[in-house]
């Protein structure tokens, strides 16, 4: 059975979720890798703002952090989400 996963965005100013990425995998953790790439690539695209993922019919709302530079801190989003996840595994 595949997992489902989304991504999408609630930018500043906007009422509703932009969908950015979404897809399949045949695991949860392969669902959760994914979108967690997914979420890094969008981050280094658009920058800091809301994000909302979904895996497996579970909701995570994410905002990046910054660096000491001011930076998105894509690092630590890139460990967030498998984290946050961990006891589903």
């Amino acid at each position: 059975m595949d997992i489902i996963w989304t991504l999408g965005v609630l930018s500043a100013g906007v009422e509703n979720v932009q969908p950015l990425a979404s897809g399949t995998a045949a695991t949860e953790g392969g669902a959760i890798q994914a979108a967690s790439d997914a979420l890094v690539l969008a981050a280094m695209d658009r920058g800091r703002h809301e994000y909302r993922l979904t895996v497996a019919e579970t909701l995570l709302g994410v905002i990046p952090g910054l660096t000491e530079e001011g930076e998105v801190d894509l690092l630590r989003l890139a460990e967030v989400l498998p984290r946050l996840t961990s006891h589903h595994r």
